[in-house]
């Protein structure tokens, strides 16, 4: 930051500064007959107890279901969050591909998804804008006294406009 000293008539002088900052800018466009992640599927933090559980993220509000040997210990549960975008009105169908499967980061061991579920039916209509808001919740299988990490899998949303 550069400043000066200025000068007036009367015999006074004041300070004067200038600044200079950037900031970033960003778009998202779609283009029609695409499908956006917005956010990713997160159980957040769990605790395996010595009998097998299952933590379940529901997708109309997030929720987190711990049943079994599981706690719920923390974290922001959230189920996976996509935008469609078509035609007004225009009809698709929703589907997924395999059921993933969770790496521990580090290796050692696996957790497996045994179920996604949709906040609607497999097929729906898109809105008079041509938008969808779809979410992704599910079930992951927790093995007792499974080992401490993070885990971390991938799986694909398959949206098919008529």
């Amino acid at each position: 930051m550069a400043c000066a000293l200025v000068i007036l008539g009367c015999g006074t002088s004041l300070p004067a500064c200038a600044g200079v900052a950037t900031a970033k800018a960003s778009v998202t466009t779609l283009r029609k007959l695409s499908l956006l992640n917005l956010t990713d599927l997160d159980f957040a933090t769990n605790i395996a107890g010595t009998t097998a559980g299952t933590v379940t993220i529901d997708p109309d509000d997030d929720t987190r279901t711990n049943t079994g040997g599981t706690i719920a210990a923390g974290g922001t549960p959230q189920a996976a969050k996509f935008y469609t975008y078509g035609g007004a009105l225009q009809n698709l169908q929703v589907n997924r591909g395999a059921l993933p499967v969770l790496a521990r980061v580090g290796g050692g061991a696996t957790m497996n998804v045994t179920g996604l579920t949709l906040n609607g039916p497999v097929l729906r209509f898109l809105n008079a804008a041509g938008l969808l808001d779809l979410r992704v919740g599910a079930t992951l299988a927790v093995g007792p006294n499974q080992l401490p990490g993070a885990y971390t899998g991938t799986f694909q949303i398959i949206v098919t406009y008529y």
